[in-house]
C-alpha cells in the first residue's frame, strides 16, 4: 500500500497487495469506507449482518478504481488542479481517490471497477 501525498493532502492510496486480516485502507472520517480482506480457508467468518439506516452527509466524492483486466495510467492532480504525478495500474490493483483530482488513459484493452460515493449529480469539472 501506498500513501500518495501533495502538500500534506492525501490525493490517494494505491494497492497492489493485500495484508492478512481485515485492513481498513481510509480513514474512518473519510466518505469512503474502503478495506481489503485476506483470510485463509475456515479460520475467518464474517457474521451475518445488517447496517441500521442512518443520514450520512458528504461534500466530497471519493472513487476507488478496481483494475479487473488491462493496463491504465492515471495522472494525479491536486485540489487546485495542478499535475501532481503519473502511476500505472495493472490487473488485480486498486486506487483510492481521497481528494484532488485525476484522468485516465487505457494503455491496454481494460476493464476497470469505479466506485464512489452517491448519489450521483453530474458534478464534473475539467481541469
Amino acid at each position: 500500500m501506498e500513501e500518495i501525498f501533495h502538500n500534506k493532502e492525501l490525493l490517494g492510496i494505491l494497492v497492489n497487495d493485500f495484508e492478512e486480516g481485515s485492513v481498513p485502507l481510509t480513514d474512518d472520517k473519510e466518505c469512503l469506507q474502503v478495506l481489503t480482506l485476506r483470510h485463509k480457508a475456515g479460520e475467518h467468518t464474517v457474521a451475518p449482518h445488517i447496517h441500521s439506516p442512518r443520514k450520512k452527509e458528504t461534500e466530497k466524492l471519493q472513487e476507488c478504481l478496481i483494475v479487473r483486466k488491462g493496463r491504465i495510467k492515471i495522472d494525479l492532480y491536486s485540489s487546485d488542479g495542478s499535475y501532481v504525478k503519473s502511476m500505472e495500474l495493472k490487473q488485480g490493483e486498486l486506487f483510492v481517490r481521497v481528494s484532488g483530482g485525476y484522468g485516465v488513459k487505457f494503455l491496454e484493452d481494460s476493464e476497470i471497477f469505479e466506485i464512489k460515493n452517491g448519489p450521483f449529480n453530474d458534478d464534473k469539472v475539467l481541469i
